[in-house]
């Protein structure tokens, strides 16, 4: 801890010089001293000027979603995304057919990069202490570096965001309260919340836990969850206009899998896989500067997070097979990172450029305890110690050569230094030793960037493009023989020799917009080269055994649909989207699996001094373009929903109570992005079936 406090010390001390005096304004608001360039796409630029798919979840349709998907049902209301589910809360997103979990997409919190592991991250995350999410749809490397190939998501919290120049003030309020019948789920937030004299402070408790929930097929078993955290967002505000903040979070989640990616077939053929718990600790310090003599902004912060994990797989019992309970334990994840990023005016350029650094550290190897049904334990480790950290510089440009045209270049350059400790682990044959031994330090570097453009054909109509290269190296655990997801049907041995994972992307489309309408349509390919994917072996005179290994190329493209329309000054308003999503192995001429071909929804909604109502209809057309060596066919489907929502003045102008009903027909749904285990029957949980009728109730307030 000591030496964490150093580096936060001497980083700070070395900017000091950069923070010219400057004229403080009347009025300090935060509103005016955010966070600088946290968006996906790092654009002051509206979204109507961006060259990239971007949508916008705004604070008031996150506080009025609930139910029991958390942050990746809110997610799915965006073209192009997908909830791939496995339980109550758990589950990874799928962005352009693409699942989460094979790292090509990135999370980012308030523009933090969250730690890589997406099937647990995203159940660490209380939708109620959410103000906005911006989702990237496509490749942006050459901002965030690897991994970001197919998607972003930047979450942005809540902070208090008042007049910071009166005498503090703080209140204690209830943000949220609500239950779900489907699962007996219930959910709240408490905040203390104010600011002045130069501070804004936001101290917020959350508390979220459910049964197993109930589909139409009956009850999933091992589905519930139980979570609670604690979360800090405060700042205080100089005569000199530097803002310096500091962010904490705590979150303690226990999380069952009843089926989906990394527990297929699940609950159903009594495997049983849970985390219990989860455990995030998060520290972020950093300060803000406006109208610096060289740029308009600076933005600079240091971050730590550590993740503690308890991994359990219940085989005890199952009918056929060994009965055995697995307990893994991944302890001591640490990410620690850092950004330091300018935006400066120059003529008609609006450039935004810095350094990054964003280090996975794992010391601590994976402890696996096996206990078989009669009572004998052993005890191994799964993996070595390891670390790799990511080196950037980029720099993008939304240069304005005419009122009509914005060209937007981009371009980063990136240093991978990944290390493998020396001591093995128990699965290792005497090849993997050899290998991992011989490269146990891998350096990589890349050069990667973006050219898009955007033209304004008329006031009404824009067209967009974007032209990208992209990559993703591998991380230590795709090298090794790692099983944290809690699988150990099929040993998996190293290839520490993988080769980075490159993509070219392009993307072209039209935005329509007026006073009461618009209409976005995007068309998009993506070609993989050196693809990375598990492959299944099936030696001559051996077991068979699962490897990571580079496939050669792949295809994904598609288009997307989004518009809306407004009447009767906005108090009735109409949206929709749809997708359409291809995928192709071009080298072993297979379908790329759980790609959605076509899904979408639309939503009515009618608003005014009293309250509101929503309908929503989404679906999925069936899918019968497969690869039969690990999906099925899927069925169509689509299920309804309906939400009224009554303010309630006499308690508090912002206040409101919500109702709910979601599948409203009991509608059985299974997603076609939800891995299930082809060598078993389909079941409840193989693959995982969606959630029946929910009845649901929220208290809510928007202050």
């Amino acid at each position: 801890m000591k030496l964490k406090t150093t580096l936060i010390f001497y980083f700070s001390l070395a900017l000091l010089p950069l923070l010219a005096n400057e004229t403080r304004e009347e009025k300090l608001q935060t509103t005016l001293l955010d966070a600088l360039n946290v968006q996906a796409s790092a654009s002051p630029l509206d979204i109507e000027k961006q060259s990239k798919s971007i949508s916008i979840i705004d604070k008031d349709y996150v506080l009025d979603s609930s139910g029991t998907g958390g942050v990746q049902d809110i997610l799915a209301s965006v073209p192009g995304v997908a909830y791939s589910r496995s339980g109550g809360i758990n589950g990874q997103i799928s962005i352009r057919g693409m699942n989460s979990n094979l790292s090509r997409s990135i999370v980012l919190i308030d523009g933090v990069r969250l730690s890589g592991r997406n099937t647990l991250e995203l159940n660490m995350l209380d939708p109620n202490s959410i103000d906005s999410i911006e989702v990237l749809r496509g490749p942006a490397s050459s901002i965030w570096g690897s991994d970001a190939m197919n998607g972003v998501i930047n979450i942005k919290t809540r902070r208090f965001k008042g007049d910071i120049s009166k005498p503090f003030k703080m209140d204690a309020k209830l943000r949220a309260l609500e239950y779900d019948s489907v699962n007996n789920g219930v959910a709240g937030r408490l905040e203390a919340i104010g600011g002045g004299d130069g501070f804004d402070v936001l101290l917020g408790a959350s508390g979220r836990m459910g049964q197993d929930y109930q589909s139409p097929l009956g009850r999933v078993k091992n589905s519930g969850f139980d979570s609670f955290g604690f979360d800090l967002n405060a700042g205080y505000t100089t005569k000199n206009d530097i803002r310096f903040y500091i962010q904490g979070r705590y979150q303690r989640v226990h999380s069952k899998r009843a089926g989906g990616l990394g527990a297929a077939p699940g609950s159903s053929y009594f495997i049983y896989q849970s985390e219990d718990p989860i455990t995030e600790k998060y520290l972020r310090v950093g300060l803000t500067k406006y109208n610096l003599s060289f740029a308009k902004s600076m933005d600079a912060y240091l971050y730590v997070r550590k993740y503690d994990t308890d991994i359990y797989v219940d085989r005890r019992q199952v009918i056929s097979g060994a009965k055995s309970l697995t307990h893994q334990r991944v302890y001591d994840s640490y990410i620690v990172g850092g950004r330091l990023s300018f935006e400066s005016n120059l003529k008609a350029h609006d450039l935004i450029y810095g350094l990054d650094f964003y280090s996975s550290l794992s010391p601590t190897r994976v402890l696996r305890t096996v206990t078989t049904d009669k009572g004998v334990s052993s005890d191994t480790f799964t993996n070595r110690a390891s670390t790799q950290t990511d080196f950037g510089a980029f720099i993008k440009d939304d240069y304005k050569i005419t009122k009509r045209f914005t060209l937007q270049p981009s371009l980063r350059g990136d240093y991978i230094l990944t290390t493998i400790g020396k001591k093995r682990y128990a699965a290792e044959s005497e090849l993997d030793s050899k290998l991992l031994d011989e490269n146990n330090i891998l350096n990589n570097a890349a050069l990667t960037g973006a050219l898009g453009g955007v033209t304004i054909i008329t006031s009404n109509i824009t067209h967009f493009f974007n032209i990208s290269h992209n990559f993703r190296v591998s991380g230590p655990g795709t090298r090794m023989q790692t099983t944290p997801a809690g699988s150990s049907a099929l040993a998996t041995i190293a290839n520490p020799n993988l080769k980075p994972e490159y993509s070219q992307t392009l993307e072209s489309g039209f935005r329509f917009n007026t006073d009461f309408m618009y209409l976005n349509i995007a068309g998009f390919g993506t070609l993989y080269e050196d693809m990375i994917s598990l492959k299944t072996f099936q030696p001559s005179s051996a077991r068979p055994n699962n490897q990571y290994t580079n496939i050669g190329k792949a295809l994904i493209a598609g288009a997307e649909l989004d518009g809306g329309a407004y009447f009767f000054d906005d108090r009735l308003n109409l949206t929709y989207n749809l997708t359409y999503t291809y995928g192709q192995d071009l080298t072993s001429k297979k379908p790329l699996s759980y790609i959605a071909p076509l899904f979408g929804r639309i939503e009515l909604s009618y608003k005014d001094k009293f309250g509101f109502i929503k309908l929503v209809e989404r679906g999925f057309l069936g899918k019968s373009r497969i690869d039969k060596a690990q999906e099925r066919p899927t069925k169509s489907y689509a299920m309804s929903d309906i939400y009224i929502g009554i303010n309630l003045p006499f308690i508090d102008k912002d206040s409101k109570l919500i109702f709910g009903v979601e599948n409203i027909f009991n509608q059985v749904g299974r997603n076609p992005t939800t891995v299930e285990a082809i060598a078993y029957k389909e079941s409840l949980t193989n693959p995982l079936v969606e959630p029946g009728r929910n009845f649901s109730v929220k208290f809510a307030s928007s202050y």
